[in-house]
């Protein structure tokens, strides 16, 4: 069958326009790849900072090295106590703090914004830099503006500038951006927390970790948020087995690392609500709020089996193991909350005297807990 010559024109011009739209698909696609990889780069830079000052930094630094056209990072949060502030001016010796740090009136960002629970793209203008880059001297084109929310309750914006008008065009997809935001939120929580901890003295000198003063002031806490809105909340009580005999057979030292591991193997995938603090000695205590005692015990299994395959190379012989015990609140009904965190907290050590009597190196529930949920 022939085709004419207008018909091979046109199915020349569609097999064109196919290549180009094909191309501009893997185009997008490298620019996805590349935008998700300085989003990851920057998130991974962020959660492991120490402080306040090292989070700051970590924006600063690593935003323009992932995103060469982003030309400033600000981070506005609303600090009313000037608790922030005065944490980034303890650690520069300087007035006014981190420079890319901006301390927001509530009032002010509710003038400029009636509405701000996503992310906000577009154009820049004098009222925005005013507000948001008060220290940035050259005009900005663009901006993308994240809110920062932690628990519900929005605590500030992450803020990026560009000096190009169309770098953060109105329409363009936030999701990466989003995510980002509310990693960072964490952080700034995880970060203050810990210097508020040090400064007040409620950390554990040797693991690192809050104290059984802190843990006391968190107890509290959290059984006023059990009285007020029903929230389930489960303890676990852990302790390393046979903890003299190690010391005794290879030193102080030795142990002291033991410690350290095993500190940081408990707290390694726990929420920023979570509250894990060294009780005492060699053991160790969590709370777990909105979490039911089989869930509970779940989590205790697995922080079980993560301390049982440390490696501890200086002493190839040596295995270390814990047994934990759990124990949840009922229901309010059941139990005064002037009674609820001795409750908790005895529950909590009976299994976990069941568990050292069943052999060690095992997790039980409470008996009293076994029908909650």
């Amino acid at each position: 069958m022939l085709i004419s010559d207008k018909e091979k024109t046109k199915a020349e011009e569609e097999v064109t326009r196919l290549r180009r739209e094909l191309a501009q698909i893997k185009g997008q696609v490298g620019d996805n790849e590349r935008i998700w990889s300085g989003f990851r780069y920057i998130e991974i830079s962020l959660i492991g900072t120490r402080t306040l000052w090292e989070l700051l930094e970590a924006l600063t630094q690593n935003f323009p090295r992932a995103f060469p056209q982003i030309d400033c990072v600000v981070l506005a949060c609303f600090d009313e106590e000037y608790e922030m502030m005065r944490l980034l001016e303890g650690a520069s010796g300087k007035e006014g703090g981190h420079p890319a740090f901006v301390r927001l009136r509530q009032d002010a960002m509710t003038e400029l914004f009636s509405d701000f629970r996503r992310p906000m793209l577009g154009q820049c203008n004098q009222n925005i830099q005013s507000l948001l880059f008060p220290g940035y001297q050259k005009s900005l084109g663009s901006v993308a503006i994240a809110p920062l929310i932690l628990q519900n309750r929005l605590i500030g914006c992450l803020c990026q500038g560009s000096r190009l008008l169309g770098h953060f065009p109105a329409d363009a997809a936030t999701d990466m951006l989003e995510h980002l935001a509310a990693v960072a939120a964490v952080c700034i929580d995880n970060t203050v927390n810990q210097e508020r901890l040090q400064r007040d003295g409620l950390t554990d000198p040797l693991t690192g970790l809050a104290n059984r003063r802190f843990f006391e002031r968190r107890l509290v806490e959290e059984i006023e948020r059990w009285r007020r809105h029903s929230k389930t909340l489960s303890c676990l009580l852990v302790d390393v087995d046979l903890f003299k005999g190690v010391n005794d057979r290879y030193g102080h030292q030795v142990g002291d690392e033991v410690l350290k591991r095993i500190s940081i193997a408990l707290g390694k995938d726990l929420r920023a609500s979570d509250v894990l603090a060294r009780y005492g000695g060699e053991e160790f205590v969590l709370l777990l709020p909105e979490t039911i005692p089989q869930h509970a015990m779940e989590i205790a299994e697995r922080l079980r089996e993560q301390v049982e395959v440390l490696q501890h190379n200086e002493m190839q012989d040596l295995h270390v193991t814990v047994s934990i015990g759990v124990s949840g609140l009922p229901d309010q009904r059941t139990l005064a909350p002037t009674q609820a965190g001795d409750w908790l907290l005895h529950q909590a050590d009976t299994a976990l005297y069941q568990a050292k009597n069943s052999g060690r190196n095992t997790v039980c529930l409470a008996p009293t807990c076994a029908g909650l949920n």
